[in-house]
């Protein structure tokens, strides 16, 4: 995606883009470290509760773990709107958060199968969920001569989904990526063939798909990523980019790889694998989605 891509909409939207990037450039004028505690102290306090991601966060919790302390949901509360904060303003500028990211730890059970793919020019199909940053995974990636790409959805705004489009691609550093449209799905599917390095995130509510127990709860799940990776006989590999305690630095695992055999069998272990990092550090998982809008939750 290039600056020649082209989008119009309404004077209200181009108003409200122009807004919100003059307040990134005004933000950028203070020191890296300081901008992002900013953008993390404020959603975790007033703007979140304003803007309803507290509650939805509660209300996920609350339906997920019945059972749990209400204080320490609480505190998981607080840590998921401080990580999705941070993670906002650290995505507007990709390319200075990798400068300030350079020596990323890559680790797990994967890691000697995701180079000796790489190496042999196998396709990797990557999938994973919304954890720490997903951009901490690319630089970690990057920063060891793999380019990572992947599909991204069209915001509401048009002006502002280019300007974030454009900024995925971090000054040529960035893999190919695609809207998620009719045309963009060929592309990527075409690209994966061809040996790409790709990623697709298995955790967001769908109307169709296949119907998969996740954190306990069957929600509709997409088969995309396991069909893809058995088409493209690409590796099928997890990743999990969490943010470390200190809510700056980063840790970037790849799981073991998943074997092929038919796509819900493979979405269900992908899911499995899921389940079991977010019950690990479930202040890492953006509890801000509504994957079970279906259910009680909001």
């Amino acid at each position: 995606m290039t600056n020649s891509i082209q989008r119009s909409g309404s004077n209200k939207q181009w108003l409200e883009n122009k807004a919100v990037m003059g307040m990134f450039a005004l933000l950028k004028l203070l020191p890296y470290r300081h901008r992002n505690w900013l953008m993390g102290a404020t959603l975790g306090s007033f703007l979140g509760n304003i803007i309803g991601y507290r509650k939805r966060i509660m209300d996920n919790l609350n339906l997920v773990y019945p059972e749990m302390m209400q204080e320490r949901k609480i505190k998981i509360a607080d840590k998921v709107l401080h990580n999705a904060g941070r993670t906002f303003i650290e995505n507007m500028y990709p390319a200075e958060f990798q400068a300030q990211n350079s020596n990323i730890e890559l680790w797990g059970s994967g890691v000697d199968e995701l180079f000796k793919a790489n190496e042999d020019g196998r396709p990797i199909m990557f999938y994973s969920g919304h954890f720490g940053n997903h951009e901490a995974f690319r630089a970690a990636l990057f920063q060891r001569g793999i380019r990572i790409g992947g599909m991204v959805r069209r915001m509401a705004n048009p002006y502002f989904d280019l300007n974030y489009k454009n900024m995925l691609d971090i000054n040529g550093r960035s893999g190919p990526v695609f809207e998620a449209t009719t045309k963009g799905t060929l592309g990527f599917f075409k690209a994966l063939n061809k040996g790409a390095a790709l990623v697709l995130l298995i955790d967001l509510a769908v109307s169709e798909g296949e119907l998969i127990s996740f954190m306990g709860k069957p929600v509709r799940t997409s088969l995309t990523a396991a069909k893809f990776a058995i088409k493209a006989d690409a590796l099928f590999l997890p990743y999990f980019s969490m943010r470390n305690p200190d809510s700056e630095s980063f840790r970037v695992e790849i799981g073991a790889p998943i074997e092929h055999s038919d796509p819900v069998t493979m979405i269900q272990k992908a899911t499995v694998s899921l389940e079991k990092r977010i019950n690990a550090d479930p202040g890492n998982w953006f509890w801000i989605h509504r994957r079970w809008k279906h259910l009680s939750t909001k």
